[in-house]
């Protein structure tokens, strides 16, 4: 019976001896998987910096293998935010991460993949996309967006009550990145906004309003197209009379029009530059006194192999003589063609070489370009019979235009950025270039926090 108990006493000894162990190996290895998992996150960070004077650094650390800095960025949807990690100089990428995106599904959204990520390990910084100019090893965008904010808030208090002069007044951009540009026509009939219309439109006419209508371009599966949105403002502005309404915020977006979700800074400086015009702040185009000289400009071949040739003279500061021809490769002119019966474009109406012809002696007899008023499609019902796409001819004519008068042409930007700029430069998100740009200029906010503390 003693024996019994004996056993009994010692079972239960083992047995409890073996829970303590169990429970203790259970409570190391938790506590072993929770350490990897906190590690695994983020590096051990050796120094933690002050970011509380930077807008944009949410959390900047120097760790064992060099610097990590938590960045958040606006995005084309929402806010981005990225953790960038640097080597020890502080200047080449390890690695870049996505923490948070709401970006456009299957567009802005994939700036989280691999494939764009990866492009920054091992690159120096900063980092800009083709189009982009640096300065500084930052982004001279910014700073420029802002100045000019605050110069376009003083001018339009300065055209509240301006009275405005009957006419059509025009004002183009420079191109973008892409390859765009800004195109805004004001018209003013009895001291009132009558019609206004903005496009972008490429070097060849290319049309980002008929694109996108046409579900070229596209932004978004759901929500207004770009020309509807472009449309919707233009309405908006004729209704209000003024801009004063739209009150962008520092990305250039406003909540004033429905389903609009575009950046209308563009829009709001092309449309100032007309009012001012119409309120004699500024004088107008044709009033620019112009070199005497022959001056051209050439477009792009288009899709057909025609490249746009425009040559414009100027004698005694008036505009004398005019040319637009579309010429091939081997020489072979299409008014030529036209003339010969080779290039017909219709049965009835204006031969290609006579339209050409028509809108060269209407910029001779106005003087300057605002009077053709293009539509979305670039046509215009300012010259009789004449109903091809006017926008190739208008962008080289005013090249020519801005020659004569001493202004910079689209060439110098050109040359400006070809010219080689410290950093290094990667691609971005094919259709999402506003989502790009965001985590481009996210990366090099972090190397310029970096550029200053350490």
């Amino acid at each position: 019976m003693k024996n019994k108990e004996v056993k009994g006493i010692l079972a239960l000894v083992v047995v409890t001896a073996l829970s303590f162990g169990v429970i203790a190996g259970s409570r190391a290895l938790s506590t072993d998987i929770a350490g990897s998992a906190g590690t695994g996150e983020t590096a051990a960070a050796l120094e933690e910096y002050d970011v509380s004077g930077s807008e944009t650094v949410e959390k900047a650390v120097r760790t064992e293998s060099g610097y990590e800095v938590t960045v958040r960025e606006s995005g084309y949807a929402s806010d981005i935010v990225l953790r960038v990690a640097f080597e020890s100089d502080a200047s080449t990428i390890s690695s870049v991460e996505v923490l948070e995106q709401n970006e456009t599904e299957s567009l802005g959204s994939r700036i989280a993949e691999p494939e764009f990520l990866d492009q920054f390990k091992g690159v120096a910084a900063p980092v800009y996309l083709p189009g982009m100019t640096l300065d500084d090893a930052g982004s001279a965008e910014k700073a420029a967006s802002e100045t000019e904010g605050a110069a376009s808030q003083e001018s339009l208090e300065t055209l509240e009550g301006a009275a405005l002069s009957d006419g059509t007044y025009i004002a183009s951009g420079q191109p973008d990145s892409n390859g765009y540009t800004d195109q805004v026509s004001i018209t003013v009939e009895n001291g009132a906004i009558t019609a206004v219309t903005w496009d972008a439109v490429m070097e060849d006419g290319t049309s980002k309003s008929v694109l996108s209508e046409n579900g070229e371009y596209t932004m978004t599966e759901d929500g207004l197209t770009w020309k509807e949105q472009s449309e919707a403002l233009c309405s908006a502005l004729i209704e209000n009379q003024s801009l004063s309404f739209l009150n962008p915020n520092e990305e250039g977006k406003t909540d004033a029009v429905s389903g609009v979700s575009i950046s209308v800074s563009g829009f709001m400086n092309l449309a100032q530059q007309c009012l001012e015009q119409a309120a004699g702040i500024e004088p107008q185009e044709e009033a620019l006194p112009l070199s005497d000289g022959t001056y051209t400009a050439s477009g792009q071949p288009d899709s057909n192999g025609y490249t746009d040739q425009v040559s414009i003279t100027v004698e005694n500061g008036a505009v004398t003589a005019v040319t637009w021809d579309a010429v091939m490769e081997d020489g072979t002119s299409k008014s030529v063609l036209s003339e010969n019966g080779e290039y017909t474009m219709t049965e009835d109406g204006l031969t290609w070489k006579e339209q050409s012809e028509a809108l060269c002696s209407a910029l001779i007899e106005n003087q300057s370009l605002s009077f053709l008023n293009p539509n979305e499609e670039g046509k215009t019902d300012a010259v009789s019979g004449v109903s091809i796409s006017v926008s190739g001819f208008m962008n080289l004519a005013q090249q020519c235009l801005d020659q004569a008068a001493g202004i910079e042409t689209p060439e110098a930007p050109a040359e400006e950025a070809a010219a080689p700029q410290n950093g290094t430069q990667v691609d971005a998100v094919s259709g999402a270039t506003r989502s790009s740009t965001a985590a481009v200029t996210g990366i090099n906010d972090a190397y310029n926090f970096l550029q200053s503390v350490k």
